[in-house]
């Protein structure tokens, strides 16, 4: 019986001993690519979602038997569930307005930066002096033009690459550009099915846009042999496209840093907070900790994460429609802050030097940092400067 089914996720062997008959969103790894997989997935009531270009996988939903019965072909390797993600970000209190500084006179002009989030709104800091909104893809309620429901990604995108239209903010690459994939609902939960779709379609847009960068906000608490998210995010690394994930909010604990940021080639950023000067910068409570599960140190470095101002979104409008943005920006905190600026960081390094890979990336800024004062599994290699990529 499937209790025992080593290729199944145990979180889901659980589910399936109580949904015997109501179909499970799952997603099944293959070891090929298998239109017999698909035949018996239609042929048992099954209801494909997606198939993916750049990993062999199909996600579906599936009664607990179809589930069962489709494991005992050897094409199939795994079967996970679809698990649901949170975004990592905390509302904050107090305001903060941050400038970046510009380094060689760099802006990130001409790199591509992929986003995993809620969406984008069509901000006058973002799309005024120029459109840095260059993609937009709804995997949620497939949309075709620019919008978010959240605001979540549109705070993000400011934090990377807002104009200063309207305001004294701008982000750290301001010429970058943002390829926003939708796969957050407006509570900012989204699927594992989505996430990895979403990051298929930026890997198979990568050439088109430069991606170079791919910003992963969020955090699913998954521990599986054979994890499709982690499958996909190697790929993106094997096509010269760096990884950036935060810790995530489920600190202060030890092992409280989820998937994505526990995985090894994963540039993953913590969060800080400055306490008014920089003598006096500590890591944020919420932020998560390592090590890993693997016992891989994490996080990577920390960036400012606390009582940050970006761009705020009209999470009423819909495309076609007037938009009734009363403010137009907005203070928060969360790890996912810390990811977005570094990866707008990367995005100015490489403007610099095209030519790194992901794996001199996460050396260059390892090696640009300064200690807290903090433990490894808090701080990781420390604190990201820009002055030291000058030195």
């Amino acid at each position: 019986m499937f209790f025992l089914n080593k290729k199944i996720d145990p979180y889901l062997k659980n589910l399936m001993k109580i949904n015997l008959k109501s179909k499970i969103p799952v997603i099944i790894s293959l070891r090929e690519d298998s239109k017999k997989i698909k035949s018996k997935i239609t042929s048992s009531n099954g209801k494909i979602k997606w198939e993916y270009e750049n990993i062999r996988a199909i996600s579906c939903e599936l009664s607990s038997l179809s589930i069962d019965y489709i494991t005992e072909y050897p094409e199939v390797s795994f079967i996970c569930y679809d698990y649901k993600g949170n975004l990592c970000l905390k509302n904050a209190e107090k305001l903060i307005g941050l400038s970046y500084p510009k380094l060689f006179k760099l802006t990130g002009k001409g790199i591509g930066i992929g986003i995993v989030d809620t969406g984008v709104y069509p901000h006058p800091d973002l799309t005024i002096k120029r459109n840095a909104i260059i993609f937009f893809k709804d995997l949620i309620n497939g949309i075709e033009k620019p919008y978010d429901d959240n605001g979540h990604g549109t705070f993000l995108s400011g934090c990377i690459a807002a104009s200063k239209y309207t305001s004294d903010i701008e982000g750290i690459a301001p010429d970058s550009n943002i390829v926003m994939i939708k796969a957050f609902d407006a509570s900012g939960k989204g699927f594992l099915s989505d996430v990895i779709k979403a990051i298929d379609i930026l890997i198979t847009y990568s050439e088109s846009f430069n991606i170079r960068v791919i910003n992963l906000p969020f955090e699913f608490d998954i521990n599986v042999n054979i994890n499709p998210l982690e499958e996909i995010i190697k790929i993106a690394l094997s096509k010269n496209i760096a990884v950036v994930a935060p810790s995530g909010n489920s600190g202060p604990q030890s092992f409280s840093i989820h998937c994505p940021g526990n995985i090894d080639e994963v540039i993953t950023v913590g969060g800080v907070e400055f306490g008014g000067n920089m003598k006096n910068i500590r890591v944020c409570s919420f932020s998560g900790r390592g090590p890993t599960f693997k016992k891989t140190v994490k996080p990577d470095i920390v960036m400012l994460a606390s009582n940050v101002k970006s761009l705020a979104s009209d999470i009423t409008y819909i495309p076609g429609r007037t938009s009734n943005l009363l403010n137009a920006y907005t203070v928060k905190s969360g790890t996912s802050i810390a990811s977005a600026i570094i990866s707008g960081a990367i995005a100015v390094i490489l403007e610099k030097t095209p030519n790194l890979t992901p794996k001199d990336i996460k050396s260059i800024l390892s090696l640009s940092t300064i200690g807290i004062g903090e433990n490894k599994f808090s701080q990781g290699k420390g604190l990201f400067v820009f002055d030291k990529i000058l030195k």
